[in-house]
C-alpha cells in the first residue's frame, strides 16, 4: 500500500499528527453557537422598561416554538410579541407596560448544525436583579449573558445518527468496492443485498432524523415527532435542508444500487460517485461543521467520505469472504491506506480544533467521548496492518479484516454520540470569588448528592433565600474521609418554572470547593454536579434544594 517503508510511514505519521496538535491548540475555533452579547446586559439595573431584547451569537441560529420566555418575580410567565431572527441576531420586543421588579430571561434556540442552545439571563427595572453567572463575554462588560449548553442528545437521536452512519458505511463500501476494485462482482448476490440494505436504511433513517430533530429541538416529548409543526420548523433549518438533500440523493442512487450491474455503465461511473459524494457533503451539513465556513464542511465531508470507502469496504470484504479475488483485495488495500491516512488528517481537524487545551480531554463529555474514538481508531489501524502484512504474504486476512470491522462499528456509534455532543464552550466570562462565610444554620439548606461507589457530596446553601447566597461543596469517600477530585462543575436549574440549568462558578480552597450565587426565584431548584478525577470517568449527580423569598 505504498512505497515508503515501514519506521519512514511511522515517523511521518507521527510529526504529522504532532503538527496538527500544535496549530489546533494554539487557535482553537467555535463549533456550536455561543451568546456573544445580550441587552440589556445581565444584571443591569434599569429605570425603565426595555423596548427589546437583543441577543447576538457567534453564528446564525434558529427560533422554536416557545423557546423564548420572559419570567416575572412571582415565577410566571410575561405575555410577549414574538421574537425574531435575522442571521446572528435575535430581537424580541418587550411590553411596553412592564411593571417594577426584577425578571428573567430564559431562551431556547437552535444552531446551524441542529443543536438546541439554552440560557438565562436576568435584568431590574427599579430595583437590583439577580445577575447569573456569566459565560458570554462582548465588548465590554455590560454585555454579559449566560449559555448553559446541552451535552448528550437523546438516545433515539443518537440512535437514528448510527444507522445513518451504518447506512452511508453500505451504500459508499459498495460503490467504491464495484466501481474501484472489482466490476465484476457487481453480479454477486451478496453485494447487491447490502447495497439494497444502505439505500433502504439511509432513507429511513435521513426521515426518521427529520421527525426526531423537531422535539430534540424543542426540549419536547419525542411522542410529538409527528406534530407538523414540529416538522414544518425542522425543514425550515439548514438542517432540515441537508435530510432533505440526502432523501433525494438516496432516491437517485437507489437506481443503480437496486440493479449493481448499472454501475458499471457510462452514466453509472459518475453518477454514482457523485451521488455518493454529495450524500458525505450533506453529513457534513448536519453536524459541527454546519456552523462553520465551507473550508469545514468540505473537510467533515472528506472524512465522512474516507470513513465510508474504508467501513463499507470492510463490510463488503468481510460478506464476501474467501470469494474476493486477491486483485480486488490488493484494489482495495490501496483505497484503504488512502482512506486511512485521509481520515488521521481530517478527523484531528474536525474533532480536536473543538477543544480549548489538552485537559478537556479527559475533562469534558466530549473530550472523552473523542478520546474512546481517537483509542478506538488507533487500535483498528493496527488491526489493519497486519491485514496488510497478511495480504503481502499472499494470505488472505478474513478474520483480522472481520476484527477491523467489529472495531470500525464500535467507531461509528462513539461518533454518533460524539456528533450530538456539545464541544466544551470557546468564551468564558471573567468571575470572582470571595468566602462572606456561612450564615446562621436557621436560613441555611443542605443535600447530600451520591458519588457511587467513590462516595458522596454535600452541597450546603446558606442563606437558602433569594437575597443572595454562598455554596459549600464537600466531598467525602465512602469511609467519610476527604475525596479529592480534580475538577467539579455545578449547575442550577429550576425545572418547574422551565428555567434552563445554569453554570455556578466554583472556587477551590483545602479540598472543598465554595460560589456565591444568587438565586433569582424561590422554590426547588436542581442542583447539577459533575465531579471529576475520582474515579475511571467522571461522576454526575443531582439533587434538589428549596430555595426562599
Amino acid at each position: 500500500m505504498g512505497s515508503l517503508s515501514t519506521v519512514g510511514r511511522r515517523l511521518a505519521l507521527v510529526a504529522t499528527l504532532a503538527a496538527l496538535f500544535a496549530l489546533l491548540f494554539a487557535s482553537p475555533a467555535a463549533a456550536h453557537a455561543e451568546l456573544a452579547s445580550i441587552t440589556p446586559a445581565n444584571g443591569a439595573q434599569l429605570t425603565r422598561p426595555p423596548t427589546e431584547i437583543r441577543m447576538t451569537f457567534t453564528e446564525s441560529v434558529n427560533l422554536v416554538d416557545n423557546g423564548m420566555r420572559l419570567v416575572d418575580p412571582v415565577g410566571a410567565t410575561v405575555p410577549t410579541p414574538d421574537a425574531r431572527v435575522q442571521g446572528r441576531n435575535v430581537i424580541w420586543p418587550m411590553p411596553a407596560n412592564l411593571p417594577e421588579g426584577p425578571y428573567v430571561v430564559t431562551w431556547r434556540v437552535v444552531s446551524s448544525d441542529g443543536h438546541p442552545i439554552t440560557g438565562a439571563s436576568s435584568f431590574g427595572i427599579g430595583t437590583a436583579p439577580a445577575a447569573l453567572p456569566s459565560s458570554a463575554s462582548g465588548p465590554s462588560d455590560s454585555t454579559e449573558g449566560t449559555m448553559a449548553s446541552g451535552s448528550v442528545a437523546p438516545w433515539p437521536v443518537v440512535a437514528i445518527r448510527f444507522i445513518g452512519y451504518v447506512a452511508f458505511a453500505l451504500i459508499a463500501g459498495v460503490a467504491g468496492f464495484v466501481v474501484l476494485c472489482a466490476p465484476d462482482a457487481s453480479k454477486e448476490p451478496r453485494l447487491q443485498l447490502l447495497a439494497r440494505t444502505g439505500v433502504v436504511a439511509g432513507a429511513a433513517a435521513a426521515l426518521a432524523a427529520l421527525l426526531v430533530q423537531g422535539p430534540y429541538t424543542a426540549g419536547a416529548a419525542m411522542g410529538r415527532l409527528l406534530d407538523s409543526q414540529l416538522v414544518r420548523e425542522t425543514l425550515a433549518t439548514p438542517f432540515g435542508t441537508a435530510m432533505m438533500c440526502r432523501l433525494a440523493l438516496y432516491g437517485i442512487l437507489s437506481v443503480f444500487a437496486w440493479r449493481l450491474p448499472r454501475m458499471s455503465t457510462e452514466l453509472g461511473s459518475w453518477l454514482v460517485p457523485a451521488g455518493v459524494v454529495g450524500t458525505a457533503v450533506t453529513i457534513a451539513l448536519a453536524g459541527h461543521a454546519a456552523a462553520a465556513g465551507p473550508i469545514d464542511i468540505a473537510v467533515d465531508a472528506v472524512h465522512a467520505l474516507s470513513a465510508g470507502l474504508w467501513v463499507g469496504g470492510l463490510i463488503v470484504i468481510s460478506a464476501l469472504g474467501w470469494s474476493v479475488e486477491p486483485r480486488a483485495l490488493h484494489q482495495f488495500s490501496t483505497l484503504a491506506l488512502v482512506s486511512v491516512l485521509t481520515l488521521i488528517i481530517t478527523g484531528t481537524l474536525n474533532s480536536l480544533r473543538q477543544l480549548n487545551a489538552v485537559e478537556q480531554l479527559w475533562q469534558t463529555g466530549y473530550g472523552l467521548t473523542l478520546l474512546i474514538k481517537l483509542i478506538l481508531v488507533a487500535g483498528t489501524i493496527g488491526v489493519a496492518a497486519i491485514s496488510r502484512r497478511l495480504l503481502q504474504q499472499t494470505r488472505l486476512p478474513l478474520q483480522s479484516v472481520r476484527l477491523e470491522a467489529a472495531l470500525t462499528a464500535a467507531i461509528l456509534i462513539v461518533t454518533a454520540l460524539l456528533s450530538m455532543t456539545s464541544p466544551p464552550p470557546q468564551t468564558t466570562g471573567p468571575t470572582e470569588h470571595t468566602d462572606h462565610g456561612v450564615a446562621s444554620a436557621a436560613a441555611s439548606t443542605a443535600v447530600k448528592m451520591s458519588l457511587g461507589k467513590e462516595g458522596s457530596a454535600k452541597l450546603a446553601v446558606s442563606p437558602a433565600t433569594t437575597t443572595g447566597s454562598h455554596l459549600h461543596i464537600v466531598l467525602s469517600d465512602t469511609n467519610g474521609q476527604p475525596l479529592r477530585a480534580g475538577r467539579v462543575t455545578l449547575k442550577v436549574g429550576n425545572p418547574g418554572r422551565d428555567i434552563a440549568a445554569m453554570p455556578v462558578p466554583l472556587a477551590e480552597r483545602s479540598g472543598a470547593w465554595f460560589a456565591n450565587y444568587r438565586f433569582p426565584l424561590s422554590g426547588t431548584w436542581k442542583a447539577i454536579l459533575t465531579v471529576d478525577g475520582v474515579g475511571p470517568s467522571a461522576v454526575v449527580t443531582s439533587g434538589d434544594i428549596t430555595i426562599h423569598d
